[in-house]
């Protein structure tokens, strides 16, 4: 493992320790992050599900009503990780401090484990150990080829006893104990991201036989009950009437019992992920309070964005045994989303409440005394680099490295925790893609989609129901302004991201459309006659975007056509001198190749020149069959230089029928990569494809 720290970046993050390297009276501190959880999944926001170990940590802290965060994974870790707007540290974290490196100088252990999705490894950015996957997405019981303990790749053992969320807290475990073990006296950072309930939807067969049958009730009556929940506990008030189902679901009742049945599953196996994240922070906290440092240590739990309304596979794919037997590949949907988000509209992605609002514990069993207690004062995930700095006995540095340091946007919420009035933000800034919002005061100035701005005032309509903009038209006029300010000053840019998600039917001749949900599950879903109606009303966005904000850019093309190829999630492909030129910008890159016109049975070879920017291994994944949807089927991983050299490449495919369509993923990272003289042959040499 790499060095964390080199001298020259020791003595210049001095100034942020400010005490020896070692003092027990800090705290330790474990951050614990949920991937597209919403706002009313657990027990004590509201929900059926069992949470006992999150309840009895909110029981013996607080909890939060009005915690935002960026309303999507990369952004919002982004802003976790580097305490700013991730418009300003960049996506990754290109610029500024890790939590790991703040920590690390201020004298503690750092650990980091489960979803990664920022630049590099967690090693190399300040971390002592790290074990869990780098990319945004995993599968929960195969593991990802991104899978890294520290700085070395991780293949799970094939013994069916693997499982993402049991493994992260596994290796929390044992990281956590092994410190102490050897320094007793030194606080511990540990920084732990599931995966969970993030799809695929993929779960224990006895977790998911807790549920099963449970949400046969429908997702009208589970929102109705969760919202009455809610109001008892103090989450929310009745003053604060529950959102209405948006016409993009139906109604529960008419559905037929085929599709009843089969969106039973899908809750059922979503609640058992949820089940056993809730197990797996249990036996990390157990291990604490083993330790004797329960008293001692800051535990914050929040979740990533809102509920993910994206189903995430084919409609016609939608069986219920993969949903049981762990193989499944979908999201459990919008109407389920919808339930999740309760009381508020929307989902992740968006910056109404639904999306941008999270659930949030805080436990200091040492500090907070007002036990079992909720508050409304506002926070913000950028709050937590500066809360983490605050109790650490830190102080923010203004270089590192040689790099200039912008100072912390956020507020440390220790005043919080001591049951103090904390000074608020005056104004919290949100945006992504079309999405954006501002809150100052009261007041929030939203919009979704690129729709017109929304006004609302949060303290007497939290579900955002009445749209104040026409009887306080000055109030929204600032606001905007302010926004725009903003926009003008970081790297925002508004651009066009979709339509809003719509429910699925089974039977529904237009649900052969598939939004690219088979690989994240990110894309915003909607029929094709929907979308060509976005493409023209996109020509008008300029009258609906903000006149004084930075000219909108168009957005790169999710997906590119070049037949008979087809790019993946965020990636573009374009032909350049007979090359396949391919550029990502996410962590899904590929390229689809159809071969369904194929004749000759394999063996196969597959062989290509590369040259490459970007980073990751290459991946090749093959089907011999329609009914079987990638990246199901053959699957065989490879290394590739990433050093701007053209390289030969020669995979050898041991498939004896007859190839139907091939997925070459060339890396794992964002960046350019060309591809030239890609054929196919036979076991005799023989060229049977090639491509373009």
């Amino acid at each position: 493992m790499k060095p964390t720290l080199t001298l020259l970046a020791a003595l210049l993050l001095a100034p942020i320790a400010g005490r020896a390297a070692v003092q027990t009276s800090n705290p330790n501190i474990l951050i614990i992050l949920a991937d597209d959880m919403g706002f009313s999944d657990l027990g004590c926001y509201g929900s059926e599900i069992a949470t006992p170990n999150l309840d009895r940590l909110a029981a013996g802290g607080l909890r939060f009503t009005s915690f935002y965060n960026s309303a999507k994974c990369e952004p919002t870790r982004a802003s976790l990780m580097s305490g700013q707007y991730w418009q300003d540290c960049g996506l990754g974290v290109q610029r500024g401090l890790t939590m790991g490196q703040a920590m690390k100088s201020a004298g503690y252990d750092t650990f980091a484990l489960g979803k990664w999705h920022l630049a590099g490894n967690p090693v190399d950015r300040g971390f002592d150990h790290y074990f869990g996957h780098l990319g945004g997405g995993s599968d929960y019981f195969k593991g990802s080829r991104t899978h890294r303990l520290d700085d070395k790749l991780f293949v799970p053992a094939n013994d069916g006893k693997f499982y993402t969320t049991d493994a992260n807290a596994d290796y929390a475990i044992k990281f956590i104990g092994e410190a102490h073990e050897l320094n007793p006296g030194r606080p511990f950072f540990t920084y732990l991201a599931f995966n969970a309930p993030h799809a695929s939807l993929q779960a224990w067969p006895e977790d998911i036989a807790k549920y099963r049958g449970k949400y046969r009730i429908g997702w009208d009556k589970l929102r109705e009950q969760r919202y009455q929940k809610q109001i008892e506990l103090g989450i929310t008030k009745k003053e604060w009437a529950l959102s209405p189902r948006p016409e993009t679901i139906p109604a529960w009742d008419s559905l037929t019992d085929a599709e009843k049945d089969f969106e039973d599953a899908r809750m059922s196996v979503f609640a058992a992920q949820v089940d056993r994240m809730d197990q797996a922070i249990g036996r990390v906290l157990a291990k604490i309070k083993a330790l004797g440092e329960e008293e001692n240590t800051l535990v914050i739990f929040l979740s990533d964005n809102g509920a993910s309304p994206y189903d995430h596979g084919k409609v016609t794919a939608r069986n219920i045994e993969p949903l049981l037997d762990g193989t499944s590949n979908l999201g459990y949907g919008v109407g389920w989303a919808n339930a999740s988000a309760t009381p508020f509209r929307h989902y992740k992605r968006n910056m109404f409440n639904g999306g941008s609002s999270t659930a949030c514990i805080a436990s200091w069993p040492a500090v907070v005394k007002q036990r079992g207690s909720i508050t409304d004062q506002r926070a913000h995930i950028i709050d937590l680099m500066a809360t983490i700095v605050d109790v650490g006995g830190g102080k923010w540095p203004a270089e590192f490295a040689g790099e200039k340091i912008a100072p912390l946007p956020g507020r440390s919420l220790r005043p919080i925790l001591l049951g103090e009035q904390r000074a608020p933000h005056e104004t919290l800034y949100f945006q992504l893609f079309d999405h954006r919002a501002v809150i100052a005061g009261n007041l929030k100035l939203v919009s979704d989609w690129g729709r017109p701005w929304e006004l609302f005032n949060l303290a007497t309509d939290r579900t955002e129901l009445h749209d104040l903009t026409k009887a306080q038209p000055e109030q929204a006029a600032s606001l905007e302004k302010l926004w725009n300010g903003w926009a003008a000053h970081t790297a925002t840019r508004v651009r066009t991201a979709g339509g809003e998600p719509i429910y699925r039917h089974q039977m529904d001749e237009h649900e052969k459309f598939v939004g690219g949900g088979t690989d994240t599950g990110d894309e915003e879903m909607q029929k094709p006659k929907d979308k060509k109606k976005a493409k023209k009303a996109d020509k008008k966005t300029p009258a609906a975007a903000p006149t004084s904000a930075p000219t909108p850019s168009p957005a790169p093309a999710p997906t590119a056509k070049v037949k008979p190829i087809r790019a993946r999630v965020d990636t573009t492909l374009v032909i350049e001198n007979g090359q396949l030129v391919l550029t990502s910008t996410g962590d899904k890159p590929g390229l689809t190749f159809d071969a369904s016109d194929l004749k000759t049975a394999g063996p196969y070879t597959l062989a290509f020149r590369i040259q490459s920017n970007a980073s990751g291994d290459g991946a090749i994944y093959w089907t011999t069959d329609a009914k079987t949807s990638l990246p199901k089927g053959g699957h065989q991983t490879f290394k590739v230089t990433h050093d701007g050299q053209w390289h030969d490449i020669v995979l050898n495919l041991a498939e004896p029928k007859i190839l139907h369509a091939l997925r070459l993923d060339p890396c794992a990272g964002k960046g350019v990569v060309r591809l030239d003289s890609m054929q196919l042959k036979d076991a005799t040499g023989k060229s049977l494809k090639q491509w373009p």
